[in-house]
């Protein structure tokens, strides 16, 4: 069973059908086509994604869009997002970091790099969260001792 989701968010249906084609033996894959309908998607699943590719230049609302919206809702530091362009200018790139993205994919896409890159992101997002639920049990956990005394 797939138990991770992937959302990519192309307004070019073949870099959709491409990223699905090299992703879906592993993982779930949700499509865009464009900032509203990922926003939509996101609204919908929230947490429930695990990664996000993320195309900037598209019609009606952008990447950059979608990247404000994950901002002010306080999901860039729960799910990773790699950038998927063409346009990797120093200026875009830079910008997108400064959002919080984990990761640049640049067109063409190589399988095995894409693949690579995903499942990196992945395991290391799982890694945190698993930690950060640890800790907060350990914290619980002395936080009744100190109660009890």
């Amino acid at each position: 069973m797939k138990d991770k989701k992937i959302l990519v968010v192309d307004d070019l249906k073949v870099n959709r059908d491409i990223l699905r084609k090299y992703l879906e033996n592993k993982y779930e894959i949700m499509e865009a086509c464009d900032g509203e309908e990922a926003i939509e998607l996101i609204e919908k699943h929230q947490l429930g994604i695990s990664l996000i590719l993320l195309d900037l230049v598209m019609p009606k609302k952008t990447g950059f869009d979608v990247l404000n919206y994950l901002t002010e809702y306080g999901y860039m530091s729960e799910i990773p997002i790699i950038i998927i362009t063409s346009e990797a200018y120093y200026e875009v790139e830079l910008k997108a970091f400064d959002y919080g993205v984990s990761d640049f994919v640049t067109k063409p896409f190589y399988p095995q790099i894409v693949q690579k890159r995903v499942q990196n992101l992945i395991d290391l997002y799982d890694t945190q969260k698993n930690l950060r639920t640890l800790l907060d049990e350990q914290t619980m956990e002395l936080m009744m001792e100190i109660e009890e005394n």
